[in-house]
């Protein structure tokens, strides 16, 4: 089962239609973002701000948000995978503009995702995994306490469109395939910690997330 790395999630509002408009205010989003702040102070960690919509036939390429600030339009980019950089900043917080979305009313939500950041995006000790992998524990032990799952692996996604695959490097190399999603999972028990493995990637990944089987 993947990792519930979703930390935060709004249905933002959005356009109804060309005349009709509904917005969603900056501080509502703002405080959506908040665990981007505590996420930064993990040197081994990275947030990922995402935006999708609940209708399947809808890419992040149509989407379009929009910040009315005092001093103009600001176009939110995002990325053919959904990927955002929010602007939050204190003084937009302050002047707490509209935010408006050319997608249905309720039909978006805004994520934020705690990766492990890429140090190198060909190789990985398993060493500076784990590393990272405490990081995360100590995360969801300050934003989530009791609640917070047992992590065992890593889930490794890849843009689409291509093969990719891994090999542990160890004792012995052992090979992992992609799905057609561009996901792959490689669990503590793959990896045994006196065989030093190293993985190694045959392109780089777009992110890598924290992993938690259910049955554990």
């Amino acid at each position: 089962m993947r990792l519930a790395a979703l930390l935060a999630s709004i249905a933002l509002a959005g356009v109804a239609n060309a005349e009709e408009t509904s917005t969603t205010p900056y501080v509502i989003l703002y405080q959506v973002l908040s665990p981007v702040q505590t996420i930064g102070k993990y040197d081994r960690l990275v947030a990922i701000e995402r935006i999708e919509s609940k209708l399947a036939d809808v890419k992040p390429s149509a989407i379009r948000v929009t910040i009315h600030a005092k001093s103009g339009a600001i176009a939110v980019p995002i990325a053919a995978d959904g990927v955002v950089r929010f602007p939050a900043t204190d003084a937009l917080r302050s002047e707490n503009p509209p935010v408006e979305t050319n997608q249905p009313k309720g039909s978006l939500a805004f994520i934020v995702n705690v990766a492990l950041k890429l140090s190198d995006p060909a190789r990985m000790p398993w060493a500076d995994i784990e590393a990272a992998l405490e990081q995360v524990r100590s995360f969801y032990a300050e934003s989530r306490g009791a609640a917070a799952p047992a992590i065992s692996g890593i889930e490794i996604h890849f843009a689409p469109g291509a093969p990719a695959m891994l090999t542990i490097e160890g004792k012995s190399e052992r090979l992992l395939m992609a799905d057609s999603a561009g996901r792959l999972i490689v669990t503590r028990d793959m990896t045994p910690a006196d065989e030093k493995p190293v993985l190694a990637f045959s392109r780089s990944p777009e992110f890598v997330l924290p992993y938690a089987d259910e049955k554990k």
